[in-house]
């Protein structure tokens, strides 16, 4: 039989990787997030600013 090539496997832990909770979005926060250019949005007192491209949500949008 020939030799075989080594074929590194994946960890097989079910456990995300440490910084998943960093770079993975959260689910249900699209409030967060620029609707037009999709940055995320800076608050400020009662409103919800993009510092890209300027947009704004007040607060009663959130509603």
């Amino acid at each position: 039989m020939p030799p075989t090539a080594y074929q590194p496997q994946p960890p097989s832990s079910t456990e995300p990787p440490a910084d998943a909770s960093e770079s993975a979005p959260v689910v249900g926060e699209y409030w967060r997030w620029c609707p037009q250019c999709g940055h995320e949005l800076q608050n400020h007192k009662c409103k919800r600013v993009c510092p890209n491209c300027h947009y704004f949500m007040s607060g009663s949008d959130f509603d």
